[in-house]
């Protein structure tokens, strides 16, 4: 009996489709960098698909190379990204998968489209004589020419003149608008006579906690004990610990958009690397940190005062959010695995008083690059940020300290979708 072919599963059939486009049938780069990482992830379960790993296998660097002197591997994702998005809004627009490649990851992840095509307009066939074409509105005639006249003209601008009187009463009169709680928000942590401390992401210090299987605590990362093997006394020498200073792109983006904020601030904001931050400038400063406790270590510093924690449970590549007090329809405890932090994620927006309590501390950290970046949009979203302040505003205009728990999950567009799940107002 002869057995009919298998359909190809809807992931390469996706592939497929976009590699036969429009979009990428002029672009070998493009295509080669996409069917390869879609391959990978096909074929190979659990692949890991980093930078100079893509820089070999797709565009010939040798195996020493530095991805940091040649960013061919960012600069083409940075493309990708654009040119799927472009292909998903015309020619894939019904496709049924569609591919995304998140930022701060190479590994592609296959979505559902939810889309729906927009109805066809109405077309008048002029053969058929049942159809009704859309009314047309009569425009309205333009009257206003007629009170063009000497009297009318010393008639209106009598009552001009006294409603102009009135409103500037009304005015003197009426109670001083209550401020922005988002203008509060910004000026207590940018233009409140402190310095201001933007504290970025140590990417070096997660990729060597994941080297050594354990996480660094903050005193050793003040007393730069990045080597210590409390855990392998007796067992082999963890790798070195190498004092490249990364960070992350979102940590980049944001402290360009804090600046742009503080630009008019009589002490504007300044970087300050994790590293080389010291204890007593968290006592005199105001401090926006970003990364969790792994990725930020001076974080911990706030624990005991915060309901909403991420934790990295490392040795089992786990990711753990919890939620210390939960409220009705709340959970205690939301836990994944590495892998799924492509599509989804959590973050934690946290503002608080500083160490000696006379300034302030911003924290925005997430369970992986999408959950941050979603933050970051949060964060520099004014209408979205003003509906949680309006709760946290005292009677004097100030703001209290708050938190704000975010779960975000990608969307078949490659857009991020957030939803605030839990806030606290202390």
């Amino acid at each position: 009996m002869d057995l009919e072919p298998q359909a190809p599963p809807a992931e390469r059939v996706a592939l497929e489709k976009v590699l036969a486009s429009a979009e990428f049938a002029r672009s070998e780069r493009l295509s080669a960098f996409l069917a390869y990482v879609c391959e990978a992830v096909l074929t190979q379960k659990g692949v890991r698909l980093t930078e100079q790993h893509i820089g070999i296998h797709v565009f010939g660097r040798p195996d020493n190379y530095i991805p940091a002197e040649d960013t061919i591997v960012r600069t083409t994702a940075a493309m990708l990204r654009k040119r799927l998005a472009k292909y998903y809004e015309s020619e894939g627009l019904s496709d049924p998968v569609r591919i995304a490649i998140p930022r701060g990851s190479y590994s592609p992840v296959f979505v559902a489209n939810t889309v729906t095509p927009a109805p066809a307009p109405f077309v008048l066939d002029p053969a058929d004589t049942s159809a009704t074409a859309p009314p047309v509105l009569a425009a309205a005639p333009k009257r206003w020419r007629n009170l063009i006249t000497a009297h009318r003209y010393r008639t209106l601008f009598g009552a001009f003149a006294a409603l102009l009187l009135a409103v500037i009463v009304g005015a003197l009169a009426a109670p001083e608008k209550p401020a922005d709680p988002v203008d509060a928000f910004w000026s207590s942590l940018l233009f409140a006579g402190h310095e201001t401390l933007f504290v970025p992401a140590d990417s070096e210090l997660v990729m060597h906690q994941k080297a050594i299987g354990r996480q660094v605590s903050l005193d050793d990362y003040i007393a730069k004990r990045f080597d210590a093997a409390a855990n392998n006394a007796h067992g082999p020498a963890p790798p070195p610990f190498h004092w490249r200073r990364y960070t992350g792109v979102i940590s980049v983006t944001l402290a360009v958009e804090l600046g742009k904020l503080a630009a008019n601030s009589p002490h504007g904001l300044r970087v300050r690397y994790a590293r080389d931050l010291q204890l007593n400038e968290l006592k005199q400063s105001n401090a926006v940190l970003v990364g969790t406790a792994d990725a930020n270590p001076w974080v911990s510093l706030f624990r005991d005062r915060l309901n909403y924690h991420i934790d990295l449970d490392i040795p089992n590549d786990k990711i753990l959010v919890r939620n210390d007090t939960p409220t009705s329809g709340e959970r205690a405890l939301y836990e994944f695995s590495g892998a799924e932090r492509e599509k989804h994620g959590f973050a934690v927006l946290a503002y608080t008083p500083n160490l000696s309590g006379n300034g302030h501390v911003l924290m925005i950290g997430g369970t992986s690059s999408v959950g941050t970046e979603a933050a970051m949009d949060f964060l520099l979203n004014r209408e979205r940020l003003r509906a949680v302040l309006a709760g946290a505003v005292r009677p004097d205009g100030s703001v209290r300290p708050f938190e704000i728990l975010l779960q975000c999950a990608l969307r078949a567009s490659g857009t991020t979708d957030v939803q605030v799940i839990g806030v606290r107002i202390k």
